[in-house]
């Protein structure tokens, strides 16, 4: 009896620690997954006249992938799109861009949608791109901002290239990975991917980042039922009230991973790691936009951001989560990053 006993245990033991070993060490492909050509049905921010597959050839090779939005003459204002999404991601701005006269460019970033993947690549190798990008556009000056995971890309252009900046801002930004308090109030599977990338092996990151591919791609309305019922109030109410938001993010997101996982997993890494740069050093005028309610970003991010940077302004919004700020102030993003004054 003791006997049986024993390998009962051993097998509610065992088995979980090989279920781990499956889930999240063993190596994975996307070999099998192919990205559709045409937007989602539901997606009604993509139209067919807008300019989103362009590409540019880099001076070592690459090709840099970009979308352009709004007036194709008017102010211009780089966007640099969060983690795991895609130049699509901003298909959103459009209307609003074009009615202030304002040009949006779009890059995807190395490894992402139709950008080539750049081996060892850091923070501070983005300013080269946006620079080749911009002079080939031939902009001189130009505003930047970033939402998410676009934060450290303008953290590390405003430090690098701060001559070519009008004004910047960060939206429901990322932060550096080693202050006190980093991932505090943030919703637990947004640490646990954290935790994952900042493991030594990669296996486990990779198979988390294969899963959400795979359910963005073979399950498109089961990840749009998930954000309306289980993200933050304001979020889950601008994709229920919206659910071509929903759509436009699922589309941008597949879209980032049209070289595969490799370009997502990298970034991952990056976010946990040393940025290369010291954000006390920049000096640039730079607005931050963080909402009360964000649980992937939370606004105690922007604090610490406020409390580092030199010249900076701190935007806490009640009630605003990691979708929902953007989408329901844009106008007032893109108003601050029109034209050349100082932060005020």
């Amino acid at each position: 009896m003791e006997i049986v006993l024993i390998l009962i245990l051993s097998f509610l033991v065992l088995v979980p620690i090989f279920g781990y070993v499956y889930f999240f060490l063993l190596p994975v492909s996307t070999s099998g997954l192919s990205i559709p050509a045409q937007p989602s049905p539901g997606n009604t921010t993509i139209k067919p006249e807008m300019k989103i597959n362009n590409k540019l050839i880099l001076r070592d090779g690459r090709t840099l992938g970009y979308a352009e939005y709004g007036n194709p003459v008017g102010f211009p204002i780089f966007y640099f799109h969060g983690g795991q999404e895609s130049r699509l991601s901003s298909a959103f701005m459009d209307s609003t861009a074009q009615n202030m006269g304002i040009r949006i460019i779009a890059p995807d970033r190395p490894g992402i949608g139709l950008s080539s993947f750049k081996k060892n690549r850091t923070f501070l190798d983005w300013p080269k791109d946006v620079t080749e990008l911009a002079d080939g556009l031939q902009l001189e000056k130009f505003s930047v901002f970033g939402l998410s995971g676009g934060s450290p890309h303008v953290l590390a252009c405003v430090h690098e290239i701060p001559n070519r900046i009008y004004k910047s801002a960060i939206v429901c930004g990322a932060a550096p990975y080693d202050y006190k308090g980093s991932l505090k109030d943030m919703w637990p599977p947004v640490k646990f991917i954290h935790w994952l990338a900042s493991q030594k092996n990669d296996n486990g990151l990779q198979k988390v980042i294969h899963n959400d591919f795979k359910t963005l791609l073979k399950k498109p309305e089961s990840r749009l039922k998930q954000f309306q019922n289980y993200l933050p109030v304001p979020d889950r109410a601008i994709m229920t009230r919206r659910p071509e938001y929903g759509w436009e993010f699922i589309d941008g997101s597949v879209e980032a991973y049209t070289n595969g996982i490799e370009g997502v997993v990298q970034e991952w890494k990056l976010y946990v790691n040393d940025w290369g740069f010291r954000i006390e050093d920049i000096d640039a005028p730079i607005h931050l936009w963080y909402g009360t309610a964000d649980k992937m970003s939370p606004y105690h991010r922007g604090i610490y951001l406020n409390s580092e940077l030199v010249n900076s302004k701190l935007h806490t919004l009640e009630n605003e989560g990691h979708f929902s700020l953007i989408r329901n102030h844009l106008e007032k993003i893109l108003g601050e990053l029109k034209g050349t004054s100082a932060v005020e």
